[in-house]
């Protein structure tokens, strides 16, 4: 039994360790990387109390019970703090982004929920040549944009209502396409950004990762009109760079407030992250916001349905 309780005290250095890398995560790559486990590592540590608890390590088991709940405090935060409902004027338009794994071959999972769940205006990533086929075939969405590639980052938009335009835009100069452009939901016209960043893998492909966001960044903030941003942005609500997008964006996360669901391997929960984001301006309220079911891929869609404020309650959170 001596090595069990050791055993527990070696798992409770790692966790402390990996939260000590975490807290780096400002300096940025590699500590980032342990930035975006939170949950894992605050279940791990509960589980560690009990026990420690248990083996009578009485000292250890209040030290697991504190770093579990230092892990638990920013989700208890953004519970307590998300935005109350809105007076909403607009009619209501459902938004989603979905990555479908460019070398998942069986688009039934996709195609039954497009038809149980559907959004009206959709980007979707990974979009293979066999994918650009199963989205053309979806006869619901009349206007559409797609740019396929035999590799991870192909991308394409489902609407149902007209696209006034649409632009190709590479924001990191490596060459991966992002869809910019204003969709007329409605008769609401709203300033799109569809994207896919590199996985930060590597020190390289986290900066170009940043930089796109950056540029992403840049030009929701300078947009004129209500803006949605969708996509898998390869980085959770807990990293550094997710927080210094949403600020210099000046976009809201709406997941906010909502609990943990993951949208990267949500079946495996050791490794399953929040990944797909959809984050909206100030003038849009949010009125559901929810995770998909499973697609037939290692992720599921990020959906939401918003309304627009009215236009002087519009202007007034824009002057804040």
């Amino acid at each position: 039994m001596q090595r069990l309780t050791a055993a527990l005290l070696w798992l409770l250095g790692g966790v402390a360790l990996a939260t000590v890398l975490a807290l780096l995560a400002p300096l940025g790559w590699p500590f980032e990387l342990f930035s975006h486990f939170r949950v894992q590592y605050m279940v791990a540590a509960l589980l560690l109390a009990v026990l420690l608890a248990w083996r009578r390590a009485a000292v250890p088991a209040v030290l697991a019970l504190v770093l579990g709940g230092w892990h638990a405090l920013p989700g208890f935060v953004a519970k307590t703090g998300a935005a109350e409902a809105q007076d909403c004027a607009g009619p209501a338009f459902t938004v989603a982004t979905a990555n479908v794994q460019f070398s998942n071959t069986r688009p039934e999972a996709f195609r039954a929920w497009l038809a149980t769940q559907p959004a009206d205006f959709l980007v979707i990533q990974e979009v293979t040549e066999a994918w650009a086929a199963e989205l053309e075939a979806q006869t619901a969405y009349p206007h559409r944009h797609v740019v396929s590639r035999e590799d991870p980052y192909g991308l394409a938009l489902l609407s149902r209502w007209p696209l006034e335009s649409v632009t190709r835009v590479d924001l990191a100069g490596d060459g991966l396409p992002s869809l910019a452009g204003v969709v007329n939901a409605d008769g609401q016209r709203i300033r799109f950004l569809g994207l896919h960043t590199h996985w930060p893998l590597t020190p390289a492909l986290a900066a170009a990762r940043d930089e796109a966001l950056q540029a992403a960044a840049a030009l929701a903030s300078a947009a004129d009109l209500p803006v949605v941003l969708l996509g898998d942005l390869n980085l959770t609500p807990d990293s550094p760079a997710f927080e210094r997008l949403l600020d210099e964006a000046g976009l809201r996360d709406v997941m906010r407030g909502r609990g943990w669901h993951p949208t990267w391997l949500a079946g495996f929960w050791p490794l399953a992250l929040r990944i797909d984001h959809v984050l909206v301006s100030s003038s849009l309220c949010i009125e559901r916001a929810e995770v998909g079911p499973p697609i037939g891929s290692d992720h599921r869609p990020a959906v939401a349905t918003l309304r627009t404020l009215p236009r002087s309650a519009a202007q007034a959170e824009g002057g804040r």
